[in-house]
């Protein structure tokens, strides 16, 4: 090594930095000047611009610099311009993506003055869990341990996992619910300045992680059916790309891809960007062209595929999720996840889920039945329904509409989810209940009809 050479580049780059930092001055003092034209102090941010700007940028700039970092580096000069602007110069800060957050609220639970309820606005499994559950909770053996610290990587629940589904035991990893689980990976794989790609109508808590870890999200559009095409993903992904959400099915839409669509995803994506499957429905479908399975994980590396307990098993309020993925991948999420995330109940609980297939074959075949006799008789009554997967019905009308309907619902102690906060003001989201709770809404129907 030659030091005196190396000292030479290293006062080289010092005389850059010293220009940098003039030039960095001269732009503070334009953003300052800007933010005085604005009328408003607090909303200062102009993403389509920003967007605008790294647009020119990256197809301008010769530095041998990745396109990615030059999109982080630019991002940060932007949120530094941010604060330049506002006028609130609070001492506790948030990011700023953080602040654009609007915190998820889901479906309704209660009405005011209304005791017997019917919900069917959060997708919930409307029979409860198995038999054998239920027989454990009340048993109440669990509540004396409850001092104790749960397994700190749920091991015996994800050999029972692995043994059911013939997977790997050290590749699965637990969540509190598999929302926890979508969030590791943003964690794990993305930066401040880093782009997400997700279904214009996907799960609202795709943008809010997105926004948690500083990430940009990159909207896919559906077609007139509310499906995704692979064309339309792959046209949205850029350098700073490094995870895809995927629902699979969607929630709210009900759509899907297929393992053929699938497979010619994740053939056309670069190796380096995750794609995560969420299945959060999965055991709803029975189309014999919907991979149910995890295979794809032995053949792709950078594929992660979540499951939950929330729905098809009923154990929404135990919250725990898990995903499938690669050795490599796995061994990174593992470095995110808190020991303990888990509870020791949960854990049993879905073991003793797990066991009852019976049950949960039961379950399936129940939301299949009812929810074809229920959307027939919304197509007697001359209400859209779009084909959906899940255990929820997809219904398409006005605005106008679709909230005379669920607050008609709504006085009837039926609460349903209109689709505002996912954009689709003139959609509904139903979810398929037991047969009484759906005889009960279409009766309710019928009396809004007359």
């Amino acid at each position: 090594m030659d030091n005196k050479k190396l000292e030479l580049l290293r006062d080289d780059i010092n005389s850059l930095d010293d220009k940098i930092l003039e030039l960095l001055k001269e732009r503070a003092e334009i953003v300052t000047a800007i933010g005085e034209q604005k009328k408003s102090f607090t909303d200062v941010v102009d993403y389509e611009r920003e967007q605008k700007v790294l647009d020119r940028i990256l197809q301008t700039t010769k530095a041998k610099y990745s396109k990615d970092s030059i999109v982080r580096i630019w991002r940060e000069i932007f949120q530094a311009s941010t604060k330049l602007q506002e006028k609130d110069k609070s001492t506790i800060n948030a990011k700023r993506s953080i602040n654009s957050i609007k915190v998820y609220k889901g479906g309704k639970s209660s009405l005011i003055g209304k005791n017997n309820i019917i919900k069917l606005s959060s997708n919930e499994n409307s029979y409860g869990p198995s038999p054998k559950v239920l027989e454990k909770i009340n048993s109440n053996e669990k509540l004396s341990n409850f001092h104790r610290y749960p397994s700190i990587d749920g091991v015996k629940l994800r050999e029972k996992i692995a043994t059911i589904n013939q997977l790997n035991a050290d590749q699965i990893v637990l969540g509190c619910g598999s929302d926890e689980t979508l969030l590791f990976a943003a964690l794990a794989f993305c930066q401040d300045g880093d782009e997400i790609i997700h279904a214009q109508y996907g799960f609202e808590m795709y943008s809010i992680i997105t926004k948690i870890v500083g990430a940009t999200s990159k909207l896919v559009k559906e077609d007139d059916n509310y499906k995704l095409s692979v064309s339309a993903i792959l046209d949205q992904v850029t350098d700073s790309t490094k995870i895809i959400y995927l629902a699979n099915p969607n929630n709210p839409t009900g759509t899907y891809l297929t393992r053929k669509e699938i497979i010619n995803l994740l053939n056309n994506l670069p190796k380096h960007i995750i794609l995560l499957l969420d299945g959060a429905y999965a055991e709803y479908v029975t189309n014999e062209d919907y991979d149910q399975g995890f295979s794809l994980v032995e053949q792709f590396e950078n594929l992660i595929i979540t499951r939950t307990f929330s729905k098809a098993y009923g154990l929404a309020g135990l919250r725990l999720g898990w995903c499938y993925s690669s050795k490599k991948v796995a061994s990174v999420l593992n470095k995110v996840k808190g020991p303990f995330n888990t509870q020791d109940m949960s854990q049993e609980m879905a073991i003793l889920a797990l066991d009852d297939k019976e049950h949960l074959d039961k379950i399936i075949k129940n939301n299949k039945e009812i929810k074809t006799w229920f959307e027939n008789e919304l197509y007697k009554m001359h209400i859209k329904t779009r084909s959906s997967e899940g255990n929820f019905t997809f219904v398409e009308m006005t605005s106008e509409v679709a909230k005379k309907i669920s607050d008609h619902l709504a006085n009837n102690g039926i609460i349903v989810r209109q689709l505002d906060s996912y954009g689709l003001p003139n959609c509904l989201r139903i979810t398929i209940g037991t047969k009484a709770e759906m005889e009960a809404t279409i009766n309710s129907l019928k009396n809004l009809s007359t």
